[in-house]
């Protein structure tokens, strides 16, 4: 009776290893089809913001040359898409994209949510001037309108040498000087020309930073010098005046003021102070700005 039981034992135990044997190929394979369908493929972006009238390609990455794909919308008439994969903003509104992946009889579905909002048709940035310390750096800001605009404006920067922007509007101190940072889209006014929005930088000392910030915000009457004119004045006294040049001779390039041994001796605020003052004569625009609040006043 034992060497039967014995025999027993030992032939169910034979039998389970054959059947784990001859299932574990099948098993193995299965979970590698899974793993295939559902890991490997993937969009290359899942959250798609447009402007009305602009387009994006959307692509499905992880693919070999035995899947096929193809493109549906939702809601063509907000967002169409077509077989190679461009997608065009058609009115305002939010919709789904659904890429399908065929691999022989198996597919998958990958989704990107699409959102398509107006453009903007103006822009404001909510500094017109930004003083920055050597090295030190700033977040420039805009306002566009509508307010549910999808557009996002582009930076750029007239010297950026003397101070660079980045793609998401940050400003960047790298020399002493001054410069202008532009905010655009891609509305145009009625000469054809694109919208822009302007915005003046100085770049100083950090220690001098603060001090100039406080001198223009304890002096408004500059704000009655028209806009260019001040911007010249400036632009001359922290970067020296143009080049003048003719068909012979080269004239050397001024020392600005905010860098010359004048300045430094007396001190960049004072040295500014009497530089503005001389050209515009800021105590009569003192006189015309309180003669103003006060007729306001009465």
């Amino acid at each position: 009776m034992k060497t039967i039981k014995k025999l027993s034992i030992n032939l169910g135990l034979l039998l389970f290893f054959t059947l784990l044997i001859a299932f574990m190929p099948s098993m193995t394979t299965v979970h590698a089809s899974e793993i295939d369908m559902e890991n490997n493929y993937r969009l290359n972006v899942t959250n798609v913001i447009l402007v009305n009238g602009k387009s994006l390609h959307l692509k499905v990455l992880g693919l070999s040359d035995r899947e096929e794909v193809s493109f549906k919308s939702d809601n063509p008439e907000i967002a169409s898409i077509n077989q190679e994969g461009l997608i065009t903003a058609n009115r305002v509104g939010v919709t789904t994209i659904t890429a399908t992946v065929k691999n022989g009889t198996k597919t998958k579905d990958l989704r990107c949510d699409v959102t398509v909002g107006p453009p903007a048709f103006s822009v404001k940035i909510t500094k017109s001037r930004i003083i920055l310390g050597l090295d030190e750096s700033d977040l420039l800001k805009v306002i566009l309108k509508p307010s549910n605009t999808t557009e996002v404006a582009r930076f750029s920067s007239n010297n950026s040498n003397i101070a660079s922007i980045s793609t998401g509007g940050r400003v960047t101190a790298k020399n002493l000087g001054m410069t202008y940072l532009f905010a655009l889209i891609d509305a145009t006014y009625p000469d054809g020309k694109r919208k822009t929005s302007v915005c003046t930088i100085i770049v100083t000392k950090p220690e001098d930073a603060p001090l100039l910030d406080a001198y223009f915000n304890e002096h408004p009457e500059l704000d009655l010098i028209p806009s260019t004119d001040l911007s010249s004045a400036l632009e001359e006294f922290f970067n020296g005046s143009p080049v003048e040049k003719d068909a012979d001779t080269v004239s050397p390039t001024p020392v600005p003021m905010a860098q010359s041994e004048e300045t430094q001796s007396k001190g960049l605020v004072d040295a500014l102070d009497a530089f503005l003052d001389e050209r515009f004569n800021l105590a009569e625009l003192r006189s015309a700005r309180e003669a103003a609040n006060s007729s306001l006043v009465k």
